[in-house]
């Protein structure tokens, strides 16, 4: 039986469950449709906004240049049961070495098999089932860009009739660094030749995939906003836009919206909680007269994990570990993690340790972040305090009193905050504190002049 004839044999009921199950296909009859369902309830809940967020297991479905930016090595389990009997199974795996897989799965069970002659119905049923197998890898080119791809194996059954083919994933993710917290990310996926369906041949839904992520700090929680476009080869432009918070670096609550669900008018909601070594997702899709699609995602880490739930009682590591997973942590916008790494180190270290003001200068740093001012003067003082009781001054110190200027600066002190700009100057700053003093003490002279 030739593909067009079989796809006709399809009910009713069963067309419009594929509409919804194949998000982006008003029609449900595109070869390997499946492809492009949504999986893991995170990205659900924030509707499939997920480009530039994909630094998880989840990456080979959205964007394999996230397996460069894994910071644990972990696998996610996703049951999806969707509307009408349909159900999506799907496993992924993704290590610290930036090697990942994945397996999808999705059934529409069975179906009545009818025919053109015979509409009502044969008495005989159809099983119609897709499934992928994929592997890939990503890397971190430079501490703000990342590059991945993937292969895959991909088959449809539609009742006696099977197709099999092959398909390649392409990806990248670039951080701003002047920007703490903006990411954007680009993925083109399921390249590959046509597959043959008995006589037919089939494109593949080859997609390119556009998104943006900002995740900023907020005292209390962390917030991020997303954003997509796709665009299908056999599809229109789409869109998706998502929202999630997170209380305590533990509980989250998600809101998304896509126009890629032709059923339903497109929300979504999602909830999530997220331990040292395990995290739970749940995201509910309403889908209009089909009724309404629940995912259930849960993940596993093992490994070193570089995770703010660890940082709330860390039981080793040296100080200089905790100093760095601080400041990853900022630079991710994760300003109560990087607090937590920065009060472990510090008590590790002893009185009069002269690591204690590099740990105060970025202490400092991230209560600035948090427009902390006066807490942010205090720390930057201990610091230089420590340092000129002790006889000596470093790079750190010179931070400090940059840092100093900045606090000024933010109190309209500007007198002070030049002479504090000057000092850190003086004393032999780091690069970025370097640029950071001359740029402010040029604007501050600037607004001197007559």
């Amino acid at each position: 039986m030739k593909r067009p004839r079989l796809i006709a044999t399809l009910s009713l009921a069963a067309l419009l469950a594929a509409t919804a199950a194949r998000a982006q296909s008003s029609a449900g009859a595109d070869a390997f449709d499946f492809l492009r369902l949504d999986a893991g309830a995170r990205a659900v809940g924030m509707g499939g906004a997920y480009t530039a967020l994909a630094t998880d297991a989840n990456a080979l479905l959205y964007n394999p240049a996230g397996l460069g930016r894994l910071r644990s090595s972990e696998a996610t389990f996703m049951h999806n049961q969707y509307a009408q009997g349909i159900g999506q199974q799907y496993l992924a795996v993704g290590l610290k070495n930036g090697i990942g897989a994945q397996f999808n799965y999705a059934s529409l069970g069975n179906v009545p098999r009818t025919t053109i002659s015979d509409p009502s119905g044969s008495g005989g049923r159809l099983n119609v089932s897709d499934s992928s197998l994929g592997f890939g890898y990503g890397a971190a080119l430079t501490p703000d860009l990342a590059v991945g791809g993937g292969l895959k194996y991909i088959s449809e059954s539609l009742g006696d009739a099977t197709a099999n083919g092959y398909a390649a994933d392409l990806g990248g993710l670039y951080r701003m660094p002047d920007m703490k917290g903006l990411t954007f990310g680009a993925s083109l996926l399921n390249l590959g030749p046509a597959v043959k369906f008995q006589s037919v041949r089939e494109k593949l839904p080859t997609t390119l995939r556009l998104g943006t992520a900002y995740g900023m700090a907020l005292p209390g929680n962390d917030v991020t906003l997303a954003f997509d476009i796709t665009k299908g080869v056999l599809d229109k432009i789409r869109m998706g836009l998502g929202a999630e918070t997170v209380v305590h670096d533990q509980f989250a609550i998600r809101a998304g919206f896509t126009t890629r669900q032709d059923a339903g008018v497109g929300l979504s909601f999602g909830l999530g909680w997220k331990g040292p070594k395990m995290s739970a997702d749940y995201a509910f899709v309403p889908l209009g007269d089909l009724g309404t699609a629940h995912r259930i995602s849960f993940t596993l880490r093992w490994g070193q994990i570089d995770d703010p739930a660890q940082a709330q009682a860390p039981e080793e590591g040296s100080p200089e570990a905790y100093l760095a997973r601080a400041q990853a942590a900022m630079d991710r916008g994760e300003t109560t993690a990087a607090r937590s790494f920065l009060m472990v180190g510090l008590r590790l270290l002893p009185k009069g340790d002269r690591r204690r003001v590099r740990f105060q200068e970025r202490l400092g740093s991230l209560l600035l972040m948090q427009k902390d001012f006066r807490g942010a003067a205090l720390a930057y003082a201990e610091g230089v305090n420590q340092a000129f009781a002790d006889g000596y001054s470093d790079e750190s110190v010179a931070d400090s009193y940059i840092g100093i200027g900045m606090c000024f600066t933010a109190g309209k002190n500007y007198v002070d905050a030049q002479r504090a700009f000057q000092k850190g100057l003086d004393l032999g700053p780091s690069p970025k504190a370097l640029q950071l003093a001359q740029s402010r003490l040029k604007a501050l002279k600037s607004a001197e002049a007559p």
